[in-house]
């Protein structure tokens, strides 16, 4: 049997965006009356592609919480399969940029998350797009683990990432061969019962790598991660393979920029800069929800 969600609201308003290609559908959730047993339901809806809006995930941009004094408001993320992400990097920049454009926050912000405070610079001048956020410290770096052939290095910056280094990241696999890869690893019994994101990187020059992502929630290559590129730009500077600022060519053609402090094999003071685009604004049928 099939469980039917909570009724929704006929039209929610909605605006799409993307972080450097990440893209997400973002909802003003401050006073929507959107049950939260109907979430999953509609985040599926809305973010399933041809058939809703398409997207990677949703962000709910809501009212601070009582025990966060001095933030700006609550981030929330969800992946396209409904589930909940506890950071985005690509999606905090949305979030910060929406909350200046809607009045919600200053462009100097401070909003929690279910991984820690985030701060976050919008750059407001005309034409320009970017972001800055500062992410949570990094996990330490977990150096051995090899799976299919390759040596993964583990670190966790709000989520847990996976990153091998390879030739030719571009060349390392076609975009179905690099998913059924991306799935396997994701998979893999070495990092059950959560799963993990897969970033394979190859190193351009000692400040910057290109990096390709298979995220979990979404299961599928995506065009660009924002805790991916600073997981996969800490990595290869305690590799002794970058040194920071590191730039990251994701896999949408757009840069996004870390800079860090590295502590062995750690990092603090994680800054990610990149674009944070509106792409439409407008009102959902949740009717037409499948």
């Amino acid at each position: 049997m099939t469980l039917v969600p909570p009724s929704l609201p006929d039209t929610l308003p909605f605006t799409k965006m993307h972080g450097s290609g990440n893209d997400f559908v973002l909802l003003d959730h401050r006073t929507l009356a959107i049950p939260e047993a109907s979430l999953a339901h509609l985040v599926r809806g809305m973010c399933r592609r041809r058939l809703g809006i398409g997207a990677d995930g949703v962000i709910l941009i809501e009212s601070p919480k009582a025990e966060h004094a001095g933030t700006d408001f609550h981030w929330r993320y969800f992946n396209a399969d409904g589930s909940v992400g506890e950071l985005c990097g690509n999606g905090a920049m949305c979030g910060a940029r929406f909350a200046w454009m809607q009045g919600i926050a200053p462009a100097r912000c401070r909003f929690s998350t279910m991984s820690g405070m985030v701060e976050a610079e919008v750059f407001t001048g005309s034409g320009d797009s970017r972001v800055t956020v500062d992410l949570v410290d990094s996990s330490p770096i977990r150096q051995d683990v090899f799976i299919e052939g390759h040596r993964f290095d583990t670190v966790t910056i709000g989520v847990p990432h996976a990153v091998t280094v390879v030739d030719d990241a571009d060349a390392f696999a076609s975009d179905a061969d690099f998913d059924a890869f991306g799935r396997s690893i994701r998979q893999h019994p070495a990092f059950a019962p959560a799963g993990v994101n897969v970033d394979v990187i190859h190193c351009i020059d000692s400040h910057t790598i290109r990096m390709r992502t298979y995220e979990r929630g979404v299961e599928a290559e995506t065009l660009a991660c924002g805790t991916g590129a600073s997981a996969s730009a800490v990595l290869a500077a305690v590799r002794g393979l970058v040194t920071p600022p590191v730039t990251v060519m994701t896999s949408s053609g757009r840069p996004v920029e870390v800079d860090f402090i590295r502590r062995g094999d750690t990092a603090i003071r994680i800054r990610l800069t990149g674009e944070a685009c509106t792409v439409a604004t407008g009102h959902v049928l949740t009717g037409g929800i499948q």
